[in-house]
């Protein structure tokens, strides 16, 4: 079948995310995507008041009880004290400008010399999976996946804020971080303990991207962390090597699958940016659906993508499959926590291993096989919900 929109070519990869971009993207609005929308739109309020209402345990299921709560809701505890990285960020561990707080700081105006980027940037990455990223990527700042505006809703003693996003010139790269989720833990999803495994995603986020923003301003140079805020993180992402867009609008990486979250930190210290990869992800999502078909929500569509758009948390301009994000928040709020289905059933969703690594050398250089492949994990049961009740036994 002839492709209607090249993204797999070398010309097209070298593009990075901008592979999937259909004439003038314009920046997007942080206030329309999903986990805003409830605290400022009255079409989608609802949803908000019952997703972001009193902390109640949700039933006597097993995977739905108090112990389960406490335990997810725990691995937030980082993030929502110290960082705000899920609302607006800017704040606290995610702060743009931070006194150097230790022992023997340097006198201001001391910076690194740096005569040799690629030695330096080698540097970076080492330092930045020390201090807990699990994948580091490094790209040129493509200023389409900045926010237009910054939007802070007035939550958690908060007001509510909104900015033009506005990051100086000088800052030319990224450093993007991606963070690991634990497999056997997301392999309860939808219930409370997959959604524990999220939240410590978000914790390592905060305390890691706040310690290599540090680091790299002791060097003398300026640095702005991120998470959910600021930018785009996937099409980020993408532009630094470490994955692909996939059917459900996640980055797919070689070494974890969809199993990462990510944020990002913007400098202007020198460095060498990643090349852009392609490993069949894209082929493979055309093949597979799994994720659709298996979607509580049935947010995720089938079929082949496309540039329309669903609604206001779509961006347009791009050819890619538009989540109905409406439709995704609607089960949050009645299942009472994070889903993460889609991720637990794509069959990148494995761990390291001789087979798993075989398969997808296979996915990478013929997708001739990419059916047989998909029959192959279904045969072998990837994918099932593990029953929520085993997890503390």
């Amino acid at each position: 079948m002839k492709k209607p929109f090249d993204t797999t070519s070398k010309p097209a990869v070298a593009k990075g995310a901008g592979r999937y971009v259909v004439g003038d993207v314009q920046p997007f609005d942080q206030k329309n995507e999903m986990f805003k929308r409830p605290l400022w739109d009255e079409s989608v309020a609802d949803l908000g008041r019952k997703y972001y209402g009193l902390w109640e345990p949700q039933d006597d299921r097993p995977g739905y009880g108090f112990l389960d709560q406490a335990f997810k809701n725990a691995t937030y505890y980082i993030d929502f004290a110290f960082a705000h990285g899920m609302f607006g960020g800017r704040w606290g561990l995610y702060a743009w400008e931070s006194k150097p707080w230790g022992e023997n700081i340097q006198p201001k105006g001391l910076n690194l010399d740096v005569d040799d980027s690629h030695q330096l940037t080698r540097a970076i990455k080492k330092a930045a999976t020390f201090f807990g990223a699990s994948l580091v990527g490094i790209c040129s700042l493509d200023r389409r996946w900045l926010y237009s505006h910054h939007y802070y809703p007035k939550l958690a003693g908060f007001s509510e804020t909104v900015e033009e996003v506005d990051i100086p010139e000088d800052y030319k790269y990224a450093i993007v971080l991606a963070y690991e989720g634990d497999y056997e833990t997301l392999k309860y999803s939808p219930a409370y303990p997959a959604g524990a495994a999220v939240g410590m995603g978000y914790t390592k986020m905060a305390v890691t991207a706040a310690t290599m923003a540090q680091f790299i301003r002791l060097l003398g140079y300026k640095a702005i962390p991120a998470a959910n805020d600021t930018a785009c993180s996937v099409p980020m992402a993408i532009d630094a090597g470490m994955g692909e867009l996939s059917r459900a609008g996640w980055l797919i990486t070689p070494q974890c699958g969809p199993r990462v979250r990510l944020n990002k930190i913007f400098t202007d210290l020198p460095l060498i940016p990643d090349e852009p990869i392609e490993f069949g992800v894209w082929d493979f999502c055309h093949t597979c659906g799994k994720c659709a078909l298996h979607c509580p929500g049935q947010a995720i569509p089938f079929g082949d993508p496309t540039t329309d758009i669903q609604d206001c948390s779509n961006r347009e301009g791009l050819y890619r499959w538009p989540l109905n994000a409406v439709k995704c928040f609607h089960f949050w709020s009645v299942n009472g926590t994070a889903c993460a289905n889609c991720i637990r059933v794509c069959p990148f969703n494995k761990p390291e291993g001789i087979l798993h690594s075989a398969v997808k050398w296979g996915i990478r250089n013929t997708h001739m096989f990419n059916r047989l492949f998909l029959r192959g994990d279904d045969l072998m049961g990837y994918g099932k919900q593990k029953k929520a009740g085993l997890f503390w036994v």
